[in-house]
């Protein structure tokens, strides 16, 4: 450990206040804020706010579970805090790093008739939000300071290389294999016989409803590495669906959807569908019989753009990938330097905004893809193996040396 990093336990006001503070918060130090490879630079010290001492500066950390937290935290910062804010002596900073919903532009005019009479009396410009949105940096227009969290690149890369160091396995809890770090001398191509790969847990997002429609129309559950949890499944509402226009034979398959079981390929054994940690729960024998993942992100809807550990699995794991993302998933991707497989699959979905015609190219490329025989597939797997390899080596990367936020973190009062 480095640096003392002076953090004010936010629990009294935040998350022991009330039912709502439990279900909108975490405890201090138990979010995404201090995750290992800030424990490598930064030792917290933390302190209650009655044992403040002097000209010692602070931080007052609110882990958020959503997005609602935000907005409510900010307008509830205790006086004592304030007090310290207006002394450039404390910095609040709002963690939500594990998630990319929040709508800057929105903030932006919530701020303007929230906040910004209250200027006067509080300093906003040391107020933060980490948060895991690519461009939230970039479209804030208000004096609170928004940064631009990598919290899953930079833990995982970070976890990953310690790995590495040690014995490339990490064990897991309720699953019956260990993850095992692999690079491409580990994959035997004639292994491969099944098409895709895809893991959904979170069954009550639409857009996972929509990719389990194509799958059951399909009848791909049992040729393909497919799971489909039903966690916080209700049912099938066509109505909540009428923006992606789907077609007869789809909306048959996703009424369908309600009579499905629980499909699981690694979950058995796992109490809680919900809870368990996904950052590494990937079985490389799903991989090696598999052609290509199918990753479902965590948002598809709007124009918010975030990477969650989704996208860190297929490029752990060596594996191409479609992305059933919100627009310019891919390109962002690529700005951080990653490549993509382009011309064999057909990635112009990428750039459709309209999320009808984006879910249709996707559908397209995913027939067109089981249409490939599978020497045609290992054969295309013989090429693109220096593009898996270098993505693998890239995302290594980022968890090397101090991130940009370790960087902020050792420089906030300077």
């Amino acid at each position: 450990m480095g640096n003392i990093l002076n953090i004010i336990n936010s629990d009294k006001h935040f998350y022991n206040s009330n039912d709502f503070g439990r279900e909108n918060y975490m405890k201090c130090l138990d979010g995404a804020f201090f995750s290992n490879e800030v424990y490598k630079y930064l030792q917290p010290n933390l302190v209650d706010i009655d044992d403040i001492q002097k000209n010692t500066n602070y931080v007052y950390l609110i882990e958020c579970r959503n997005k609602n937290a935000i907005y409510s935290g900010i307008l509830n910062v205790p006086q004592e805090i304030l007090d310290l804010v207006n002394k450039d002596r404390c910095k609040v900073i709002f963690s939500y790093e594990a998630e990319g919903d929040l709508n800057v532009d929105y903030f932006n005019g919530w701020y303007n008739l929230t906040c910004q009479a209250r200027e006067d009396t509080i300093k906003f410009s040391n107020f933060y939000i980490f948060h895991c949105e690519l461009s939230c940096e970039k479209n804030n227009k208000t004096p609170i300071n928004f940064f631009q969290s990598m919290h899953h690149f930079d833990g995982q890369s970070f976890d990953l290389n310690l790995m590495i160091t040690q014995n490339n396995n990490r064990e897991l809890d309720e699953f019956d294999y260990s993850f095992n770090y692999n690079t491409i001398d580990n994959i035997n191509i004639e292994d491969k016989s099944k098409h895709f790969l895809c893991y959904m847990r979170n069954c009550g997002r639409d857009h996972r409803k929509i990719l389990a429609s194509y799958f059951q129309h399909n009848k791909l559950w049992d040729k393909n590495n497919i799971s489909f949890l039903r966690v916080s499944f209700a049912n099938s509402d066509i109505g909540s669906i009428s923006d992606y226009k789907l077609g007869k034979k789809y909306l048959k398959s996703f009424k369908e959807l309600d009579d499905l079981p629980i499909m699981e390929i690694d979950t058995h054994n796992v109490k809680d569908k919900m809870g368990f940690n996904t950052s590494f729960s990937s079985n490389w024998k799903h991989y090696q019989e598999t052609f290509l993942s199918v990753v479902s992100e965590t948002i598809y809807e709007g124009r918010n753009n975030f990477f969650s550990e989704k996208i860190c699995k297929p490029i752990i794991n060596l594996h191409p990938f479609i992305v059933m993302s919100t627009p310019y998933t891919l390109r962002k991707l690529k700005e951080l330097g990653f490549k993509t497989f382009h011309p064999f699959i057909n990635e112009r979905y990428d750039h459709e905004e309209d999320i009808a015609v984006r879910t249709k190219l996707i559908f397209e490329e995913l027939d067109n893809f089981q249409k490939k025989s599978n020497e045609e597939l290992k054969d295309w797997w013989k090429n693109i193996l220096p593009i898996l390899d270098y993505n693998q080596r890239r995302f290594l990367e980022f968890g090397k040396g101090k991130t940009k936020k370790i960087k902020l973190l050792e420089n906030l009062y300077d």
